[in-house]
């Protein structure tokens, strides 16, 4: 798991201390619960320097009916709202880092028997590789400069 998503789980446990799940659900899973698969990526263009990389997480959370489970998804996603969606970053000890996450898009959605979704967007930027270019300090213009 990579920081960011570490960091909506935190922030999430945070709004809704229930167990959170991120590897797979177990058959008998308690509830309430939160279960955080994977996000999914894709890029797009950005700039000449950096490429952006553009997340999708679909938090499952679960609760003794899909009403209940809708309403603690709404508080959540408020929770978020209500800090302009920047979240704190933690780092994998859980400590905070001073940084922030700037949540894109936040959206509910009332499920199956007992389950909501939220579904988290956020974008991230990325230098590209760049070859090591020599110094212009090795380099001497004695000739030909006007």
């Amino acid at each position: 798991m990579n920081d960011e998503t570490g960091s909506v789980m935190n922030f999430f446990y945070q709004i809704f201390p229930a167990v959170c799940y991120e590897k797979e659900i177990p058959d008998h899973f308690q509830i309430p619960s939160l279960y955080f698969p994977p996000p999914s990526v894709f890029d797009e263009n950005d700039t000449v320097s950096t490429f952006k990389k553009v997340f999708s997480l679909n938090v499952k959370l679960f609760h003794h009916d899909s009403q209940k489970a809708h309403d603690h998804a709404e508080r959540i996603a408020d929770a978020v709202r209500q800090v302009r969606h920047a979240i704190p970053l933690v780092d994998q000890s859980g400590a905070d880092t001073g940084e922030s996450l700037r949540i894109s898009r936040i959206e509910t959605r009332i499920g199956d028997a007992g389950t909501a979704s939220i579904i988290v967007q956020w974008n991230s930027r990325y230098w590209y590789k760049r070859e090591a270019q020599p110094s212009l300090e090795t380099i001497d213009f004695t000739n030909g400069v006007k």
